[in-house]
């Protein structure tokens, strides 16, 4: 045999070659290529396909519309789809404008008919500029699907892939936004919600259409400016498309200097969304109902699920996911004045740790994440604006700030002991290193007061101090080498030694005897290192020691000379 694309095949047995023209015959018999419905096992449902196989004994093999396959299905269970014109209707020819399954994939890619077979296959010119050769004819459509669609009011039901929808997960009542994926050809569909849960086989009755007319405001163009789920991570970053490669994929260039290509079409969003004031973002500064207790504390929303829930990163550190709306409210009533700029002198949690370090924003990335300068000379890039805070808060004086000197009524038990703030919770509450070593965390606001009224107990660079040497419990004598601007100290010691970061509470002015001058109840103040004679366990002898620590609360620690 010489085939009409060119290829020869010799010796071919009789029983795999048939006439081509038939006569009538062919009315009651189905050949290979031919779109059919077939019943899919026996089932009473007919779903449409084409014949693969003719097995010459009245059954046939046959690729379903849907990707499904089923071999030796009985004549009795098919049935012509189209009884006229059913083969002139699906020739293409070159130039035709279709749409084909790249590679025999499930989606759907724009192209033209570069070249047409003898053997019914083609060459297909894809519109991203791949090309495809001997592309099988049950693989193409044509492209000009609108006139069909207008044709009758009741064809306007019918969905197709690529369609914005809301449907019904799982059944449950309730309808989540979507996009048709996949188009299974007996009125059930594949879905991709947009809060990245997937659905197969979903029943047309439980989908609605989103978009009801003039849907080409969500077209996206190049040029436009949108903000994208970069690699599909669940955050959506500023930028803007570079190019349409009109599969309803695109490539994007972020704010930030990131490229993506091949972007699907749900994971970017229009950046100017008009009437979206109700609409809270991802980024905004909001307050939530933590677990529906009753009160709000202050956070930032991370995720939005696209059916009116949103994950939220709070300032303590918790987080928490698919928190409704109605437990959400905005925290900025007017006026942008808590937006960070570059230039800003803030204070930031270095690597995300509990403490602030002063420093500079040197770069807006645009994403809610900014560059950082610290005043110790460290840089850090993408900082989360969570963990950052305005250095100059303005009517600040009647709350508290991390590294502030404070005394507390420990655990409320009446007496204050002295401290220093550690945390600020964000909520009221703050977490607290006392002197004597002990912490507290969440102190209510109102059990802390200020410890120092003016600014005399500043250390400075020069100044004469004694420190706990790496944090050991005697204070030895030195001097401030370096203030680091966080609160923490370089400090040359008189024996020679030398330490870095030494933090403030571990610190001490050496010159003490001015205070203890001021007033006649002063002398009887003790001091680490002074020479003392104590009651040992309250038994009524005294026995000579030193005051090996001073715990700050009218209590002492003794080395005893024994």
């Amino acid at each position: 045999i010489a085939y009409d694309d060119g290829e020869r095949e010799t010796r071919v047995a009789k029983r795999l070659i048939r006439s081509k023209d038939g006569g009538g015959s062919s009315s009651d018999s189905f050949r290979e290529g031919d779109k059919i419905e077939a019943r899919y096992r026996g089932r009473e449902k007919y779903y449409p396909g084409k014949i693969d196989r003719d097995r010459r004994d009245g059954t046939y093999d046959i690729a379903y519309d849907d990707g499904e396959r089923e071999t030796r299905v009985e004549g009795r269970l098919i049935r012509a789809k189209e009884s006229s014109s059913s083969s002139s209707g699906e020739k293409f020819y070159l130039g035709d404008k279709v749409d084909a399954r790249y590679r025999g994939r499930e989606k759907y890619y724009p192209g033209k008919v570069g070249r047409a077979h003898a053997d019914g296959t083609y060459d297909i010119d894809y519109d991203d500029g791949e090309k495809e050769t001997r592309v099988e004819e049950r693989l193409i459509r044509k492209r000009e699907r609108g006139s069909s669609r207008s044709r009758s009011r009741g064809a306007d039901d019918r969905l197709s892939e690529g369609d914005k929808v809301e449907a019904d997960y799982r059944g449950r009542g309730k309808f989540y936004p979507g996009k048709i994926t996949r188009d299974r050809g007996d009125d059930t569909y594949d879905i991709s919600y947009d809060d990245g849960e997937r659905e197969t086989r979903v029943a047309k009755r439980l989908i609605r259409s989103t978009g009801g007319g003039g849907g080409g405001s969500d077209r996206l163009e190049e040029g436009d400016k949108v903000e994208a789920d970069y690699r599909g991570r669940g955050k959506f970053y500023p930028g803007k498309i570079t190019r349409d490669r009109g599969d309803d994929t695109y490539d994007i260039s972020y704010d930030d200097g990131e490229r993506e290509t091949r972007v699907a079409k749900r994971l970017i969003r229009k950046l100017d969304g008009g009437s979206s004031g109700g609409r809270l973002r991802e980024g905004d500064r909001i307050e939530a109902d933590y677990r529906g207790r009753g009160k709000f504390y202050p956070g930032k929303i991370t995720r939005d699920r696209g059916d009116d829930t949103y994950d939220i990163d709070y300032d303590d550190g918790e987080r928490e996911t698919r928190v409704a709306k109605r437990l959400i409210r905005s925290k900025e009533g007017s006026g942008g004045s808590s937006k960070l700029e570059e230039g800003d002198k803030v204070e930031a949690r270095y690597r995300g740790r509990e403490k602030y370090y002063p420093g500079k924003i040197t770069r807006d990335r645009g994403d809610g994440t900014y560059d950082i300068s610290y005043d110790d000379g460290e840089r850090e890039t993408r900082v989360e604006e969570r963990l950052i805070k305005k250095k100059d808060g303005g009517g600040g004086s009647d709350s508290f700030r991390e590294g502030d000197k404070i005394e507390a009524d420990y655990r409320g038990r009446g007496k204050f002991y002295p401290g220093k703030i550690s945390r600020d919770r964000g909520d009221d509450t703050y977490d607290i290193d006392y002197d004597d070593g002990e912490r507290e965390t969440r102190v209510s606001k109102r059990l802390i007061r200020s410890k120092d009224g003016g600014g005399s107990s500043k250390l400075e660079e020069g100044d004469k101090v004694e420190a706990r040497y790496r944090g050991r419990e005697k204070y030895y004598p030195g001097k401030i080498t370096r203030d680091r601007g966080d609160g923490t100290y370089d400090i040359s010691y008189d024996d020679g030694e030398r330490e870095t970061r030494v933090e403030e509470r571990l610190i001490r002015k050496k010159d003490r005897d001015r205070s203890r001058s001021r007033s006649r109840g002063g002398d009887d103040r003790l001091s680490e290192g002074d020479k003392v004679e104590a009651d040992y366990r309250g038994r009524g002898k005294f026995y000579k020691g030193k005051i090996s620590r001073d715990r700050g609360d009218d209590t002492y620690d003794i080395a005893y000379d024994d």
